[in-house]
């Protein structure tokens, strides 16, 4: 696949997937079957320079032909941006994953791990939004995102200890992992902040 095609396939497909669109209704937006938006983002048509303008204005993009030495300044102005639009998507989800704790926290109040969940999700807001990072606590939060999205169908379940029981473990499951990103990222700092000995110094040669 030629690089140019290829770059410009992740960036359709990694911008849709940002604005939460399927494939089948970024289609329907510019007037493409699902299957052509398939084969765009695998690189598998050849794409016309009209339907490329459409998807861009849909994804909220626009088409410029700059100069090339320019490449790097725009393409780090660009990361930037979407690095900040990630973290600001992150702290939402962890305020509401919060708010949903708290409703936990009052309904189930036998439920004390509900406590030290709502300890890491505060902690964790300190941390540095990397990639990796965000990635890692939307994985962390998945047990508890899975209570939130089945909670109502387990209200019958919650009601007997075995319950109760089930719903602390995957809180519980959920703060591990978010301690566990928190202390990589404490643990990073200090490697780097730490003095340097230097391997080899003169007056070694003195003893």
């Amino acid at each position: 696949m030629n690089k140019a095609i290829e770059d410009i396939a992740a960036s359709v497909k990694e911008a849709r997937t940002a604005k939460g669109f399927t494939q089948k209704q970024l289609g329907g937006r510019v007037g493409l079957p699902q299957s052509h938006i398939s084969k765009i983002e695998n690189g598998c048509v050849d794409l016309q320079l009209s339907s490329l303008v459409e998807i861009a204005r849909a994804l909220g993009l626009e088409l410029k032909l700059v100069p090339r030495k320019t490449l790097p300044a725009i393409e780090g102005v660009v990361r930037s941006q979407r690095e900040r639009s990630e973290a600001s998507r992150a702290l939402a989800t962890i305020a509401e994953t919060n708010r949903f704790a708290e409703r936990v926290r009052e309904s189930y109040p036998s439920v004390t791990e509900v406590n030290e969940f709502q300890s890491a999700l505060k902690e964790i807001q300190t941390v540095n939004f990397s990639p990796e990072t965000l990635k890692a606590i939307q994985q962390a939060l998945q047990p508890v995102a899975h209570l939130k999205k089945h909670l109502q169908d387990l209200g019958w379940a919650l009601e007997q200890q075995e319950g109760t029981k089930k719903l602390a473990q995957q809180i519980a499951a959920s703060t591990r992992a978010l301690q566990h990103v928190r202390n990589l990222q404490v643990h990073a700092i200090d490697q780097d902040s730490a003095p340097r000995r230097p391997a080899y110094r003169l007056e070694d040669d003195a003893t």
